[in-house]
């Protein structure tokens, strides 16, 4: 009993240092988003070139990450009809949120700016989704089968889109409107990260959205 004891605790400690591994992983997004941030032209340049190399370095791995011991995110390869799939399904959710923002007046939250764009677009999906339908997902399911034996995800799917919403509460402006858009949003990319069992497919329904969002912008739908 006690030599089982002290394998289930060394179990717990070999997931949490593969777990941190994978987090020091996709920390080396954070560079990038900070020069992208930034005012001045030459670090948002460099943060381009940082953002390209990585996200280079995210596709060409997909599916190959358990290799790694990086396999809490599950950053697997999406098939070209997935992936397809997903881009519809993201550019539909954002076209309907385009119309509640301008039936209700609301504004969409985009910022002007190439390097905006490339935040929003390609480097903030990635990014949420390894987070929120990666790594809290992936715990909030192992902590639901634990605690009631259940194997549904419903909940763990709006557990974490609840956390998603109030994550952008540090937005300023964010209204409550936009909070509800985004807890319906945030289960959606739930879904598909289930229904394809990847996180980068959640994460390319995520780009498609936020890109609807930025057309409506430039279209002058909305603002």
């Amino acid at each position: 009993m006690l030599s089982h004891g002290r394998s289930a605790r060394t179990g717990w400690i070999r997931d949490l240092a593969l777990y941190w591994r994978e987090l020091l992983f996709w920390m080396l997004l954070l560079p990038a988003f900070g020069a992208l941030g930034s005012i001045r032209p030459r670090r948002q340049i460099g943060g381009l070139i940082e953002a390209c190399a990585f996200l280079l370095v995210a596709i060409s791995s997909a599916g190959k990450l358990k290799s790694l011991g990086l396999e809490f995110a599950n950053w697997n390869r999406v098939g070209r009809r997935a992936a397809a799939a997903c881009v519809v399904v993201g550019l539909l959710a954002g076209g309907a949120i385009v119309v509640v923002a301008s039936l209700s007046r609301q504004p969409l939250g985009t910022e002007s700016g190439w390097n905006k764009v490339i935040l929003a677009v390609a480097l903030g999906p990635v990014l949420e989704e390894v987070i929120f339908r990666g790594y809290l997902l992936t715990a909030a399911l192992l902590l639901t089968r634990r605690l009631s034996g259940s194997s549904s995800a419903v909940t763990s799917i709006t557990a974490v889109a609840v956390f998603f919403s109030t994550a952008h509460l540090a937005t300023p402006g964010t209204t409550p409107l936009q909070l509800c858009c985004i807890v319906l949003t945030g289960c959606l990319y739930g879904c598909i990260r289930l229904r394809y069992r990847s996180t980068a497919a959640a994460a390319l329904a995520h780009a498609a959205y936020n890109l609807t969002l930025y057309l409506s912008y430039w279209c002058d739908i909305s603002r």
